[in-house]
C-alpha cells in the first residue's frame, strides 16, 4: 500500500507512517529499502503488518522522481549548505565590511563620465558591471557571516582590479578616439579630456574603493569558526 512519513526521529531511530485511509504504522530504519533517508512528507510504498510497516520503499513525490528528490535532500544536507547557514547564525562579525561593500555597489549605478552626444555613463553600462554586482554581494556575505579572510581578500582584490580596468579602458577609448579625431584633420587641442569628462560618482566611487580596501585588507575582523 501506498502512504507518506509523518515523521522520523534519527536519535531514537523510529518513525511513523499514514496509508491513505488515515491509518498509522510505526516503522524502523531496518524496514526503509530506498537508498534516500527517511524523512516528513516522502511518499512511501510499504507493506503494512499489525500497525508495522514494512519493505517501505519511496516512490514519486509532488512530481518530481526519487532521484531528484534524493539530490534534493542531499543538498540541504551537504556541508557547503550547512556551513553557510552557520553563517547567518551567529550573528554579523564585520559591521565595517558589510557597509564597504553595500557602499562600493551603490556607487557603481551613479554617473561617473559624461561623453558628448552620448550623454552620462556609469559602471553599471555594461556585463562587467553586473559581475561586479554579484562580487559585491558575495563579499557582503562573507563580512556578514566571518568568512576566512583569505577568501574574502581573493575576492576583494578581483573586485578591486575589475574596476580599475574599467576606468583603465574608459580611458584607453577616450584615447582612442582622440587619436581618430586627430587623424581626420580635428585639432587635439578640441580633443575630449578624460578628467574634464568624469563627473561626481568617479570620485564617490574612488572613495568607496578606499573604504572597501581598508576594510578587507588592513582593518582586522574576527573569524566565524565555521568558516567557509
Amino acid at each position: 500500500m501506498e502512504g507518506k512519513v509523518l515523521n522520523f526521529d534519527e536519535t531514537e531511530k523510529k518513525g511513523i507512517l499514514k496509508d491513505n485511509d488515515g491509518n498509522r504504522y510505526d516503522f524502523t530504519p531496518n524496514e526503509w529499502k530506498s537508498d534516500i533517508k527517511p524523512k516528513s512528507g516522502l511518499e512511501v510504498d510499504f507493506v503494512a503488518e499489525n500497525n508495522i510497516a514494512t519493505q517501505i520503499y519511496s516512490i514519486k513525490t509532488a512530481g518530481l522522481s526519487n532521484d531528484l528528490s534524493e539530490k534534493v535532500l542531499q543538498l540541504q544536507e551537504s556541508d557547503i549548505i550547512k556551513k553557510i547557514g552557520k553563517l547567518f547564525s551567529l550573528g554579523m562579525h564585520n559591521k565595517f565590511g558589510v557597509i564597504a561593500a553595500f557602499a562600493l555597489l551603490v556607487t557603481l549605478f551613479l554617473p561617473v563620465l559624461e561623453i558628448p552626444f552620448l550623454g552620462t555613463l556609469s559602471l553599471m553600462a555594461d556585463g562587467t558591471g553586473n559581475l561586479l554586482f554579484i562580487l559585491l554581494v558575495v563579499l557582503m556575505v562573507l563580512f556578514y557571516g566571518g568568512a576566512t579572510r583569505l577568501y574574502t581578500k581573493i575576492l576583494a582584490g578581483i573586485t578591486l582590479g575589475i574596476l580599475f580596468f574599467q576606468y583603465y579602458d574608459l580611458l584607453s577609448g577616450l584615447s582612442h578616439a582622440n587619436d581618430m579625431f586627430s587623424s581626420l584633420g580635428g585639432s587635439s587641442g578640441n580633443s575630449p579630456n578624460f578628467f574634464k569628462l568624469l563627473r561626481w560618482g568617479a570620485l564617490v566611487n574612488l572613495i568607496a574603493c578606499g573604504t572597501f580596501f581598508i576594510a578587507a585588507f588592513i582593518r582586522g575582523y574576527s573569524e566565524n569558526k565555521e568558516t567557509i
